[in-house]
This record gives C-alpha cells, sequence and structure tokens, in this order.
C-alpha cells in the first residue's frame, strides 16, 4: 500500500483485511504427498549437501539422496508391475429395489437438499505376496463418475459431490500392538488406512435445473500407497520394520467415501494399477 493513500482509506483496508478469514491450503493427508514439513527437510538437506559439495575433499560419486532425488530407496531400480483391481460400482439413487448386492452397492440417499454420506468397503481386494516389492507400492487410479442432478426443491441449491478412494493394507509388522498409528493415536492392529481424493465438485443448482456430468480423471503415483520412506516419517516405524514390512505379504482393500447432494443419480467406481520397485 501506497503511503500517498489517505489514513482514512488505509484504515479500512486494513480493517477489511482483519475481518476476511485467510485462504487456507488443503494438502491432502496421505503418504503418497509429502507433507510441508518433509520438503523443508530436505531442502535443508540439500543445502548442507551443497556446501559439503563445494568442498575439495567432497566425495564425487556418492550415492543420491532423498533430499537430491526425492525418493532415493527406489532410484535408478527397475519398476515391477505388480497387478491391478477395480472396484464394485457404488450407486446413489432414491429407490434400490431389484438392485444386486453381488454386482453394486446401492444406497438409498436423502431427500433433496439433505447432504448424503457413504462409506463403502470391501468394493475390491488385491493380495501382494512376501517381497513382491522392495521400497514402495506406487499406483495408477482412475474413477469413474456419472452424476445427474436434480433441483426439484422450487429453490436455488447447492449441489455438492466428493469422493475419496479409501485403500486399507493388511501387514504382519502392523500386529504390534506398541506400534501406535499417528492418524488415530491408537494401536495399527494389523493395518493402516490410505485415502485418496480423486473429485470434487460444487456448484449452485436453480430451481427446475437438471445437469448430468460424468468424469474420469487419472491420478498417478507421487511418493506411492505406501513406502519405506512413509513408514518411518509419518507412521514411526523404525526404519528395521519398515524394510520388514515389505518383506511380509500385503493385501489391499478398496472402498470409497464421500458425499453427494441434489443428486437424482450417482454412480462412482475406480480402477487401480500397482507397481513396485
Amino acid at each position: 500500500m501506497k503511503w500517498t493513500i489517505l489514513c482514512a482509506a488505509a484504515l479500512t483496508a486494513s480493517l477489511a483485511s482483519a475481518a476476511t478469514p485467510k485462504a487456507r491450503t488443503v494438502i491432502e493427508k496421505s503418504p503418497d504427498v509429502l507433507r510441508p514439513e518433509q520438503l523443508r527437510r530436505s531442502a535443508r538437506t540439500l543445502n548442507s549437501m551443497q556446501a559439503f559439495a563445494l568442498a575439495p575433499t567432497a566425495l564425487a560419486a556418492a550415492a543420491p539422496t532423498d533430499a537430491e532425488v526425492g525418493d532415493a530407496d527406489s532410484f535408478g531400480k527397475a519398476v515391477i508391475y505388480l497387478g491391478l483391481g477395480q472396484t464394485m460400482p457404488v450407486i446413489l439413487t432414491d429407490d434400490c429395489t431389484g438392485s444386486d448386492p453381488t454386482t453394486e452397492r446401492c444406497i438409498v440417499q436423502a431427500a433433496a437438499p439433505a447432504l448424503t454420506t457413504f462409506d463403502e468397503s470391501a468394493l475390491g481386494v488385491m493380495t501382494l505376496p512376501a517381497k513382491a516389492t522392495k521400497d514402495l507400492v506406487c499406483f495408477n487410479l482412475t474413477p469413474f463418475i456419472n452424476v445427474s442432478w436434480n433441483n426439484g426443491t422450487g429453490a436455488q441449491q447447492t449441489a455438492r459431490f466428493n469422493a475419496l478412494a479409501v485403500i486399507t493394507i493388511d501387514n504382519q509388522v502392523l500386529d504390534d500392538p506398541s506400534l501406535i498409528d499417528p492418524n488415530t493415536g491408537a494401536p495399527f492392529n494389523g493395518s493402516l488406512e490410505v485415502a485418496l481424493s480423486t473429485w470434487r465438485n460444487t456448484h449452485s443448482i436453480g430451481a427446475g435445473e437438471f445437469e448430468t456430468e460424468s468424469s474420469s480423471q487419472s491420478r498417478s503415483c507421487i511418493a506411492g500407497i505406501i513406502s519405506k520412506r512413509q513408514l518411518v516419517e509419518t507412521y514411526g516405524l523404525t526404519d528395521a520394520l519398515a524394510k520388514d514390512f515389505f518383506k511380509k505379504p500385503m493385501t489391499l482393500h478398496f472402498g470409497v467415501r464421500g458425499s453427494v447432494s441434489m443428486s437424482q443419480f450417482t454412480q462412482y467406481f475406480y480402477g487401480i494399477r500397482l507397481f513396485g520397485d
């Protein structure tokens, strides 16, 4: 703000700014997305290493670190394809009469304009043998969404849809009751849960309006569904336990969690391909 602006105008702008809540960045809380503190730690380490590299005694052939390449454990290793899975569809509608529970999961939604939440597990499963991958489980995930919005309430409403792909990983290492899940504050009890964001839509819909939208937006791996690094830095396992984690068989259960409003009919499912190193 320039000093030539009148003091009264400056005070008004200052008060308006103070009254307006600051926008907050929303970061997905999953092992696939590095936390800000992990990025800061990597930056500090990289700066230290760059200073060391200028010294005449620095080793030219040192192995890359997380600070340099983001994931030193998988650096230079070949990709191993681990298989694929697909969930059965979740259907949200006004009437589930005739729905076959062996081919779809049907949910009777709340009357408009109320929000309907859903949390469905056991929509698909994949079992990986021991030592299937060394340091991480990566993925390509494609959700398929079809939503028909209909506003018969006689007034303008807000239409919403949000869905997370929820993946539960069973592993014998997590059976130890002394290991505590930082997300729940309770023992892992043999499994941990990863929720990946897939699609969110919020918009106004006028009285009497009808809209249909279909979407399929693929998402690829960043840090992975799970990795040795995240087991140590996010979940608090020792390096030895993190290594042992990948020596054990793993079972992955696929589910979905989300919400929808002003929907006449909604269908959601996703396909996922896994790969490791």
